[in-house]
């Protein structure tokens, strides 16, 4: 029983630290689905595409752009949500929104995105690479 318990404690800490898995390269992962709505979220037809990085591949219409969108600063400040404390333009961009769930360098997303008022026109544009309109 005494041997038992520290190898179960071996065990645990090696599956907790990512033992097994996961990328070669030791480069965090990168795949999310984008689902569009360009109707308004409910209305009309939806539309789903993938996009994985390490390689690029995907059903977006390019998938190294949608890579190198997510890869940059900016494209991962784009998937948070806007400040409550920031001040943006009463824009109205369309009825489009857009969902993006999954995970980019290792950390889990799920983004909305729409096309109402200045700061979320600005989000939609930075991550258009992703955007199948």
């Amino acid at each position: 029983m005494r041997v038992v318990v520290p190898l179960l404690l071996v065990a645990l800490l090696a599956a907790a630290c990512g033992g097994g898995g996961g990328s070669t390269t030791g480069e965090a992962r990168t795949a999310v689905a984008i689902t569009l709505w360009p109707d308004g979220e409910g209305q009309g037809a939806k539309k789903t595409v993938r996009v994985a990085c390490d390689p690029p591949s995907g059903t977006v219409p390019d998938s190294a752009a949608a890579c190198a969108t997510l890869a940059s600063p900016a494209g991962r400040a784009a998937l948070d949500p806007v400040p409550l404390d920031r001040m943006c333009t009463e824009l109205y961009g369309g009825p489009a929104v857009a969902r993006v769930v999954g995970t980019v360098a290792g950390e889990p997303v799920d983004a909305q995105l729409s096309r109402f008022g200045g700061c979320e026109i600005e989000r939609w544009e930075t991550l258009s690479a992703l955007l199948p309109v």
